[in-house]
């Protein structure tokens, strides 16, 4: 019984879906601007703003969106030096299920096994320093992600764009985060276990 349990494990292991093809954000501890972020805030247009979210595990791979319920970005000559956003955790959302399955899962996510919303409402990103656009028009956003009291910073590549008639500012960017980092440690079935990895796309907008 012990060997079987273990062939499970490994063979899980082995073919547990990957999460999407897309860069994974580089993980470090919490830094901090050395200066105060000089600008003018705007505020996001929540309305406009999500998160989208993927999931993988061995037999498929759930996807989602969670809401914003507040943020900025800081702008200094018509240039997207910082900003911040704040999750709002209980808003999480199952979009590939339906009824009661649905209803389920979402459950789950909110629990001490995920995100523990009940303790934890709330997660934020506080960017500390955006690069200068390379030659895809990509800049590296590095800034503090708090999630369930945990704090780490991570850089990641977004494109940030204004609308031709200069009334909107849009801020995109896919990647990965280990979800390990962030203290959500829950494995899933031994014959189902879920990637570390999950994938986050972020589409910001903020009307000037």
């Amino acid at each position: 019984m012990k060997y079987t349990l273990l062939l499970i494990l490994a063979i899980s292991f082995f073919n547990c879906k990957k999460a999407p093809d897309a860069p994974k954000a580089e993980v470090k501890e919490p830094t901090s601007s050395e200066k105060e972020i000089q600008g003018s805030k705007v505020s996001l247009d929540t309305q406009n703003s999500v998160i989208k979210w993927i999931g993988t595990k061995v037999k498929g791979r759930h996807n989602g969106v969670i809401k914003i319920k507040e943020g900025n970005i800081i702008l200094n000559e018509k240039k997207v030096v910082g900003g911040e956003f704040v999750i709002d955790m209980d808003t999480i959302e199952v979009l590939d299920l339906t009824g009661k399955d649905k209803a389920k899962l979402e459950k789950h996510l909110r629990s001490e096994d995920f995100f523990e919303v009940s303790k934890f409402p709330t997660s934020k990103f506080v960017a500390t320093t955006l690069s200068d656009p390379n030659e895809k028009g990509e800049v590296q956003v590095t800034g503090n992600l708090e999630m369930k009291g945990i704090t780490k910073s991570i850089t990641f590549p977004a494109k940030i764009q204004f609308s031709e008639d200069g009334k909107k500012v849009t801020a995109k960017a896919n990647f990965n985060i280990d979800r390990q980092l962030w203290g959500i440690s829950y494995k899933g079935m031994a014959d189902n276990l879920i990637s570390d990895e999950i994938n986050l796309d972020l589409d910001l907008t903020a009307n000037l």
